[in-house]
């Protein structure tokens, strides 16, 4: 397998790219998404494979500055069995031949030469020029198994100018053993990128969207916000502090000596490669006018109940119905499964009145991998979301 360099992404994938695929990905205009290419290009330079760069809209010295600077690491062409074909080469060729289909033989014999020469194992193709300068099938054709080693890696990024159109076009389809679209929401507030899986040749997948943040030249896969509500003393705060690395709770004493949360909690964690924030709502109807404030982008929520207080359902029906109007993943987790008492699932969904296809999980807020094993659900729910 070869490391898309995200570990993210490689564990959607099941470990990686499989040797000898075929990769797209694609980029809509003005998202934030070069790293994903260079991303891979590292790991297959970190295990000294060798591979060919198709660079015809830059040239090499102007490649390699780009690269370190967007990774953050200098990269020198003579430490690594790199070769290129670059603007240089193009234009020469340009000026060789006087026919596209004579400029297409030039361009398939330098590539086998040097896949031959150097034991190609893995090419990088930037498509843009070479879409403009043989169409989509003959540049397609160009970076195929047909004109490159048939055991070759061949891993392509493209600015996609045509949207679906493009990306749902047969030929393309066809051509790849893994889509990979890089895009921007269209959520007008938090504006965000985000990345699908659209297709993979060797699993069987669901089709999978995640968010992302470029951070120090790396790809951090992101869930900006979880919310996590229901109604008073159903342990939110308890399930926050348990599910994060840093957190923030603002409490105050309740009537009956307990701990009530007055503002919000908020806590940070890192987790199977996701940077995920949550927040924590204050349980009581009368911060019910400022629900919708911070359910507001939220994408996705974990609605905690009692499991032992039957009284509590009718609140948590109150707080779902609120819920639901996001169109957003909902889970269920019914808390303090160590106590007495428990209130079965089914009297649980009756009494919410929830669909069958949300999620219930009996748990212990106090135990982190019954929190981890809720937030796990909901994330997988939210990488399947379509944006």
């Amino acid at each position: 397998m070869i490391s898309t360099g995200m570990s993210g992404i490689d564990d959607m994938l099941g470990g990686g790219i499989p040797e000898g695929s075929r990769v797209l990905y694609s980029l809509d205009p003005g998202v934030d998404g070069q790293l994903f290419m260079i991303s891979t290009l590292f790991s297959v330079l970190e295990k000294k494979q060798a591979c060919l760069l198709i660079i015809p809209h830059t040239t090499v010295e102007a490649f390699l500055n780009d690269v370190g600077q967007l990774r953050g690491k200098t990269i020198q062409a003579q430490d690594h069995r790199m070769v290129f074909i670059d603007s240089v080469d193009r234009e020469r060729i340009q000026r060789s031949t006087l026919t596209r289909e004579a400029a297409g033989r030039e361009w398939q014999a330098r590539i086998n030469k040097l896949c031959d020469e150097n034991n190609v194992e893995v090419i990088f193709g930037y498509f843009d020029i070479i879409y403009e300068d043989f169409g989509l099938e003959g540049g397609l054709n160009l970076l195929s198994k047909s004109c490159c080693p048939p055991n070759s890696t061949i891993i392509i990024e493209h600015l996609n100018l045509e949207g679906e159109t493009f990306l749902e076009s047969p030929v393309v389809q066809k051509s790849f053993d893994l889509l990979l679209a890089i895009k921007s929401s269209f959520r007008p507030l938090p504006h965000f990128n985000y990345f699908t899986i659209l297709y993979t040749s060797w699993s069987r997948q669901p089709r999978r969207s995640v968010p992302f943040l470029v951070r120090n030249g790396h790809i951090i896969p992101y869930i900006p916000k979880i919310v996590v509500t229901g109604p008073p003393e159903s342990g939110k705060s308890r399930f926050v502090a348990s599910a994060t690395e840093l957190g923030v709770s603002v409490d105050r004493t309740g009537p009956r000596g307990e701990p009530t949360t007055v503002a919000m909690d908020f806590g940070w964690l890192h987790w199977q490669d996701f940077d995920i924030t949550l927040y924590g709502t204050p349980g009581q109807p009368r911060f019910d006018p400022m629900l919708p404030v911070i359910l507001n982008n939220a994408m996705g929520v974990v609605l905690l109940v009692d499991a032992t207080n039957k009284d509590q359902l009718s609140r948590a029906r109150h707080l779902y119905k609120i819920i639901t109007r996001l169109h957003v993943p909902i889970v269920v987790a019914a808390n303090k499964k160590d106590l007495p008492g428990l209130i079965s699932e089914d009297e649980i969904r009756k009494g919410i009145g929830m669909a069958k296809g949300i999620p219930v999980f009996l748990i212990s807020a106090h135990q982190k991998e019954d929190v981890r094993a809720v937030l796990e659900s909901l994330v997988d729910s939210i990488t399947r979301y379509i944006y």
